[in-house]
């Protein structure tokens, strides 16, 4: 029986219907798996994932393959966007397993104890694609299962043995220096493409903290390609024209054909790193983008009650990308004759349809240019593009609301607010701050998900990036309740996540007893990684308080990623720019001022020199209770200390001095 009804995620809901006998996580399922003697069949994936959707429809909606599944196995469906620990950990397993990469779905083969014997991807019904068909694989596992016990148990014995190794440290040591730096820099330098930016390849991932680390530590070769990068992605097929917003990712090197699922921890990142992008080039342009996309997110994807969604997905009617692209016969039936000649000429590469015999919209390196000389026919063709997009059936947009990305948008649109002084901006972080204040705790402890009420506990990435958003708040408008909400939430992060032998946090918490393994994430992923996030929080807590713990817990955890560094440097740009090294200057900035002299103290803090830095603007009568701040005088109407670790530079009374 198909227990999935009434569960709330989206993703589990959408295989409700199915012929198999889905179960979802819990004791339930092991239990059965136990007194049957079957092994576990865990089918991992999300609701805006292209290629769950099309296992599903080949092979969960097959009855005869359903009847292999439920006869053999105990079949458990697991949204990994609200189970993050766990698809972390089999996605490990399952490159230990096949020495391969994961992704989604994820199909994973374990015991009643949760220890996996085989796994893979996507499988299709039939063999095809070099793969062997599902229905081969159910066959073979369930054999192998039955006869071969002995094998099992010592596979599990050595891939036990590795994930106790894995959060070991070294005795090695790692100095983040200038030479560290100028490497990490050279590095993702030279991994650029020359020609369409981004990472050389295909599929071509944006990887945003690589850019936004370029952005701090890079040289005028490095700044070329970030440009070039940032001009490319926001002028191809990644970048939602019509409406604003990004894509996941490129399937080509040209940036042109997406899969076209949107995500709000991509999006969020991406408002922040064309907003840094615009501090440091005043290229209108980005700001263009960080308005477009701030406007998409708040439109599309914000809860009335201030919290965003999570996706939307990349197909509707059960096509990929069917929502976002054109035929020739619309492009005619909507827009005049000289406008069709624009759209060819503009967003068609040679004129030809670029998706399967379809238009999606990319505008080509060669015409760039024509977006400036056809300014106003393309303004024209995005609105009437538009009111016609809005008329189709959209692909789903999966409603819950997940702590951690929801933390990363609030840090875009305080981005965002900062370079366009935008107040709708600013709000919409605020409410998004004070809906998880009030929904997403109890007590010091965050819940990561939200559907009509909080669920499962937090895991360390939900406290980071949280603390960090209100972090980032502070620094354009002082809070009392915020302030002691970020010091009580890094607190509980402290109590619940470190590795006290180890140094370093671990991504579940201390509570949470039904893992195989504690995984800790020292790399930057999709998203940049919660321990490197957690330090910078505990630096300028440290700053701010003068309180040791936060420092001592900073040193251990930076020792412990030493052999990692070491390895892949360019792996961990989101650690090298939360601290302040003999590589990279990090300055504490304290500005005290008249509520007139706010727009001028932003603007002049929102350039590339200070792109870095942690900046704190104050009203000039403002009680902090924190020692540090309130220390800081206010001599008439502007006042601003710059201070390197607890050093401070002598009160200056002039915005023209730090304007020069």
């Amino acid at each position: 029986m198909n227990k999935l009804e009434k569960e709330k995620s989206l993703y589990l809901q959408q295989h409700a219907n199915n012929p198999v006998d889905w179960l979802p996580w819990g004791d339930e399922a092991f239990e059965i798996s136990r007194s049957s003697n079957k092994p576990i069949l865990l089918s991992i994936g999300y609701s805006a994932c292209h290629w769950c959707h099309v296992m599903a429809h080949e092979s969960f909606e097959d009855e005869y393959i359903a009847e292999i599944m439920n006869k053999n196995f105990v079949n458990i469906k697991l949204d990994r966007e609200e189970r993050p620990d766990l698809d972390k950990i089999y996605q490990t397993a399952q490159t230990i397993i096949t020495g391969k990469t994961g992704g989604w779905p994820l199909t994973v083969f374990m015991t009643p104890e949760k220890m996996p014997f085989f796994a893979g991807t996507y499988f299709p019904p039939k063999e095809r694609y070099g793969l062997p068909s599902f229905k081969d694989i159910l066959e073979r596992v369930s054999e192998f299962y039955e006869k071969k016990k002995n094998d099992i148990e010592m596979q599990n014995i050595k891939l036990n043995d590795i994930f106790n190794n894995l959060n070991k440290i070294s005795d090695d040591k790692v100095n983040i220096d200038k030479a560290l730096i100028d490497k990490t820099s050279l590095d993702i330098t030279g991994s650029i493409d020359r020609i369409h930016g981004g990472l050389s390849g295909a599929p071509k991932f944006p990887h945003i903290n690589n850019f936004l680390f370029l952005l701090t530590c890079g040289t005028s070769e490095s700044n070329d390609l970030v440009k070039l990068t940032l001009d490319r992605m926001s002028n191809s097929g990644i970048y939602d024209h019509l409406d604003g917003g990004f894509f996941r990712y490129s399937v080509d090197e040209l940036w042109m054909i997406p899969h076209f699922e949107k995500m709000l921890y991509d999006n969020g990142p991406f408002i922040s790193l064309y907003a840094k992008a615009y501090m440091c080039y005043q290229e209108n342009s980005y700001l263009n983008t960080v308005k477009e996309t701030s406007d998409w997110a708040i439109t599309r994807m914000q809860d009335e009650n201030g919290g965003f969604y999570s996706t939307i997905d990349a197909d509707s009617e059960g096509e990929e990308g069917k929502f976002y692209v054109w035929t020739l016969e619309e492009i005619n039936q909507f827009l005049d004759e000289d406008l069709v000649k624009v759209f060819l000429e503009v967003f068609a590469l040679d004129n030809k349809p670029n998706f399967e015999g379809k238009y999606h919209l990319h505008v080509s390196k060669k015409n760039e240019e024509k977006l400036i000389q056809y300014k106003d026919e393309i303004k024209k063709i995005k609105n009437i593009l538009l009111s016609q997009r809005i008329k189709r059936i959209a692909p789903n947009t999966d409603r819950k609301i997940l702590l951690s990305w929801n933390s990363l948008m609030i840090i875009g649109l305080i981005d965002a607010y900062k370079v366009t002084k935008k107040d709708r901006y600013l709000k919409s972080a605020e409410k998004c701050l004070f809906f998880i204040k009030e929904n997403m705790r109890n007590g010091n402890k965050l819940f990561a998900c939200f559907h009509d009420s909080p669920s499962i506990d937090g895991y360390l990435d939900d406290y980071s990036f949280f603390c960090l958003a209100c972090l980032e708040y502070l620094k354009i408008k002082w809070d009392k309740e915020i302030i002691e909400l970020a010091l009580q939430t890094a607190d509980k992060a402290l109590e619940l996540f470190l590795d006290r032998d180890n140094g370093g946090f671990f991504f579940s918490s201390s509570e949470n007893l039904d893992l195989i393994f504690k995984p800790k994430i020292l790399s930057d992923e999709s998203v940049p990684s919660g321990n490197s996030i957690f330090i910078n929080v505990l630096s300028q807590l440290y700053e701010l308080t003068g309180n040791e713990k936060y420092i001592a817990e900073v040193d251990k955890s930076i020792n412990g990623y030493a052999a990692s560094i070491k390895n892949t440097a360019f792996s961990h740009c989101s650690l090298l720019t939360s601290i302040h090294s003999k590589g990279i200057d990090k300055r504490f900035i304290v500005v005290k001022c008249a509520n007139n002299y706010r727009d001028r103290v932003i603007a002049t803090f929102s350039r590339k020199m200070y792109i870095n830095d942690n900046i704190y603007i104050l009203d000039k009568e403002q009680v902090t209770n924190l020692e540090f701040l309130d220390n800081k005088k206010c001599y008439g109407d502007f006042t601003a200390y710059v201070c390197v670790g607890m050093t401070c530079s002598e009160p200056i009374k002039n915005i023209d001095i730090i304007e020069q």
